[in-house]
């Protein structure tokens, strides 16, 4: 009964310490993507006009904000124009989007790149876990020794 107790503890053991590793294994990929990441958008600033104009899409911000700055309709002489007249003269005014876009890429970075690091952290904790609970066994072992001495 024993030696079952102990082969399904060494087995959980093993499994924690595995689990352990990968997890630390991911939160490094993970980390080293999310650096990568930051780094490719610090020499690219463009890229992230792909997601600004995503944003812009999804919630027609700048369309909103730029139709409280257009001029009024009767002061207009600009019935001729086209589209993409239009267009060229909306992209010429501040873009919101960019900004916004800028902001929540920063902050997934960080958020993800927080995740990443907890899971070093508790992949580390996990793959040493044999380690640290033999380590604490021998110093509660010594503890009691020495009590017994005294």
């Amino acid at each position: 009964m024993n030696s079952d107790h102990s082969g399904t503890t060494d087995f959980l053991s093993v499994v924690v310490r595995l689990l352990g590793l990968l997890m630390l294994i991911v939160g490094l990929y993970v980390g080293i993507k999310v650096i990568f990441e930051a780094w490719n958008l610090y020499n690219e600033p463009q890229r992230i006009e792909r997601f600004a104009d995503a944003i812009e899409h999804g919630s027609h911000l700048d369309s909103l904000l730029s139709s409280f700055t257009e001029k009024s309709p009767s002061n207009e002489v600009d019935d001729g124009q086209t589209w993409q007249q239009k267009k060229e003269q909306q992209s010429e005014s501040i873009r919101v989007t960019y900004f916004l876009a800028w902001f929540i890429a920063i902050i997934l970075l960080m958020v993800v790149g927080a995740l990443a690091s907890s899971a070093i952290k508790t992949g580390g904790q996990l793959a040493l876990y044999d380690l640290q609970v033999k380590r604490f066994a021998n110093l509660l072992m010594e503890e009691v020794r020495n009590k017994k001495n005294d």
